[in-house]
C-alpha cells in the first residue's frame, strides 16, 4: 500500500434502493386506474357499485387463496392472528372504501383526476403517518424537502382540478 492510497478518502456510499420493489410499486400504481375503470364498467353493467366491488373482492380473494395454496410464499402462521392488533383487521374496510369510491367517481372525474386525488391523499396521509410514526411505522420527521414535495404535489392537483382547465 502506498502513501497515495492512504491519503485518498473513500468514496461516499450512496444507499441504493433495489429495483424490484420500485418496479413492483410502480406497477401497482399503474394498475390502480385500470382496476378502477374495470370496476366502473362492471358497476355500470350490474347497475350496482357495491355489487361490483364485492365481486372484485371475491375474485381477488380467490386469487389470494390460490397464492396461499401454491406454496410460492412461506406458509403463514395462522395462530399468530391472535396476537395481531385488532384494528389491523379493519384494513379490509378501508380497501372496500377505496374500491367502491374509485368505482363510483372515475366515470365522472376521469382516471387522471381520480387517481391523482387518490395519490395526493396517499402522499399527505403517508407523510403525516411517517412524521408521527403512527400505526407502528418508524418515525421519519418531515423536513423542508418533504414539505416542499407536498406543496408541489398539492399545487399540481389544484391545477388539475380547475374547472375548464385542459389536462
Amino acid at each position: 500500500m502506498s502513501c497515495l492510497d492512504l491519503a485518498r478518502p473513500a468514496p461516499p456510499t450512496v444507499p441504493v434502493i433495489p429495483a424490484l420493489p420500485i418496479a413492483l410499486a410502480l406497477l401497482a400504481g399503474a394498475l390502480l386506474p385500470v382496476q378502477a375503470a374495470m370496476n366502473a364498467q362492471l358497476a355500470d353493467s350490474l347497475q350496482s357499485v357495491p355489487l361490483a366491488a364485492a365481486l372484485s373482492y371475491l375474485v381477488g380473494s380467490a386469487t389470494l387463496v390460490a397464492l396461499l395454496l401454491s406454496r410460492l410464499f412461506p406458509a403463514p402462521d395462522w395462530r399468530s392472528i391472535r396476537t395481531a392488533p385488532r384494528w389491523s383487521l379493519l384494513a379490509g374496510v378501508l380497501g372496500a372504501w377505496y374500491v367502491s369510491s374509485s368505482t363510483l367517481v372515475i366515470t365522472t372525474l376521469g382516471a387522471t383526476m381520480t387517481l391523482g386525488l387518490v395519490v395526493a391523499g396517499q402522499a399527505v396521509a403517508g407523510l403525516v403517518m411517517d412524521h408521527h410514526g403512527w400505526l407502528g411505522l418508524p418515525r421519519q420527521r418531515l423536513g423542508a424537502r418533504g414539505y416542499g414535495a407536498v406543496a408541489l404535489f398539492l399545487a399540481a392537483m389544484a391545477l388539475l382540478t380547475q374547472a375548464g382547465g385542459a389536462r
